[in-house]
């Protein structure tokens, strides 16, 4: 029967192979990834191989089979592997090599320096290539899952009650009374003495090294709980509910949506990650830009010491502080209060300050906070005579205020917020760093974290935003209609 279709032969063998390339487009992803990882410094990967032994799988093969994996929502080692086989973007990266997913995972598991070192040079990468301009970039953080349960939590006196447990089944197991020799040859098998470790008492012996371990961190680093299974991770709060993880900083640039930088930290807070955010940030896109560069993140960033540095780096910042932004939800704080030092006259000739009723409070002594903010310290004495004693202070010693060093950073920046100009470039922050991370979560699929310890997470991180990035040049090798980057557009770039 003849059928009007086109040949087909599934097991043709061909006279000269094609190039396994040959079956992608030149603008597909694969070939970007390909491209720009045989333009970075890999030398410190190189270093690494081993001149003995069985040969290693090449380094260049397995940083691009990893960095095509993240931009295509694998993460995990096995199922790595399992595209190796079946995925043809995967067996042109790898030219048809099919390494083990332990190989893969160990790779990964033994380069997290090196991946925060690509992550840089691919950021100086999209500044070559125009993606960055540094007029404006964001700051925010985001939860992510720790790969550990929220159960796994202990205090330190569940920690010594399952201590006491696993002592006592050690010892039960130990005492276990001696059997005849059917019975041994039952117990433990027809080739074994009867003295190896047992099994349940080795698992019982880690579990106890692991109890600990954990409460020697709990002292150590004054902890009130600890995770077993991932000791760096902590409680966080996620969208109305606590659980086990950690937070994910990201520094984005207003252009194209570039990760400028990134970090994973334990902390429950933002306040102490702007600095080495903006650090960062500063290193990864040298040389500077002469152009004056705007910094905006949430009230979570702020605080006088942040604000100050932000003011010595030359940034322009539009970072609103906590009370400024109930402010601006109409909501009441102690600002409004009848007695709130901002009520209290200064008199700059005698330096003193004159509370609401005129009463004097003398300039005590400058003093420093447990953040290290330096304050000036002043203190009224005659307070137990005025009527607004009990409402104003309730102390003996009378009334004191602290004026901060460098407080006038956070009055000068409400006042900016309040221009016209300032809310509509803090408004402009939603639209820049948000939508990378529901880019991260929602289209790369990353809401939660394969490896354990802050240290492996964040060259984990490091990944995803190099997954992110890789994308964005590849949007802009499409958008220019550029087939390939070399020469044209790529410089070479910097050791390290």
């Amino acid at each position: 029967m003849s059928l009007n279709v086109r040949s087909y032969n599934n097991r043709e063998m061909l006279l000269f192979p094609a190039s396994i390339g040959d079956y992608l487009s030149r603008d597909h992803l694969a070939w970007i990834i390909d491209d720009v990882v045989d333009q970075l410094n890999l030398s410190c990967l190189y270093g690494k191989v081993s001149s003995v032994g069985n040969p290693s799988y090449h380094p260049k093969m397995m940083l691009k089979v990893l960095f095509y994996a993240y931009t295509q929502r694998t993460f995990s080692s096995r199922k790595i592997a399992k595209r190796l086989e079946t995925d043809i973007a995967f067996i042109f990266l790898s030219g048809m090599q099919k390494p083990d997913f332990r190989t893969i995972s160990d790779f990964r598991k033994n380069n997290l320096k090196e991946i925060s070192k690509f992550f840089v040079q691919i950021v100086r990468l999209c500044k070559k290539l125009g993606l960055i301009e540094l007029g404006h970039i964001s700051l925010d953080s985001t939860v992510v899952k720790a790969n550990a349960s929220k159960e796994q939590f202990y205090t330190k006196d569940r920690l010594d009650q399952e201590e006491q447990k696993i002592k006592q089944k050690i010892d039960e197991l130990l005492n276990d009374a001696q059997s005849t020799d059917d019975s041994e040859d039952q117990k433990f098998g027809p080739d074994k003495r009867g003295d190896e470790l047992p099994k349940e008492l080795a698992n019982h012996k880690r579990r106890l090294e692991k109890l600990k371990a954990a409460k020697k961190l709990l002292e150590e680093e004054r902890l009130k709980k600890v995770n077993l299974v991932d000791q760096d991770a902590t409680f966080q709060k996620s969208q109305r509910q606590m659980l086990s993880g950690y937070r994910a900083q990201l520094s984005v640039d207003k252009k194209e949506q570039v990760i400028l930088a990134c970090d994973v930290n334990k902390s429950t807070s933002d306040s102490n990650e702007l600095k080495p955010l903006v650090k960062q940030t500063l290193q990864n896109t040298k040389p500077a830009t002469n152009k004056a560069t705007i910094v905006t993140a949430d009230s979570a960033y702020s605080s006088m010491e942040n604000l100050k540095e932000l003011e010595q780096n030359n940034l322009d910042a539009y970072i609103p502080d906590n009370k400024y932004q109930a402010a601006q939800r109409n909501k009441q704080t102690e600002e409004d209060l009848p007695f709130f030092k901002k009520k209290f006259r200064y008199e700059a000739t005698e330096d003193i300050y004159l509370c609401p009723n005129n009463r004097k409070l003398n300039f005590i002594g400058i003093k420093t906070d447990d953040t290290g903010n330096r304050f000036r310290y002043y203190r009224c004495h005659s307070c137990q005579g005025c009527k607004h004693f009990g409402v104003c202070t309730k102390s003996p010693k009378g009334r004191a205020i602290k004026v901060y060093e460098n407080e006038r950073l956070i009055y000068n920046m409400r006042k900016k917020l309040d221009t016209l100009e300032g809310k509509l470039i803090y408004k402009r922050r939603k639209t820049i760093v948000e939508p990378v991370f529901g880019n991260i979560k929602h289209n790369l699929g990353f809401r939660e974290f394969l490896l354990r310890g802050l240290n492996k997470v964040k060259a984990e991180f490091s990944l995803i935003a190099i997954a992110h990035n890789l994308l964005k040049i590849a949007k802009c090798i499409k958008e220019q209609k550029t087939l390939a980057l070399e020469n044209k557009y790529l410089i070479p770039l910097p050791a390290g």
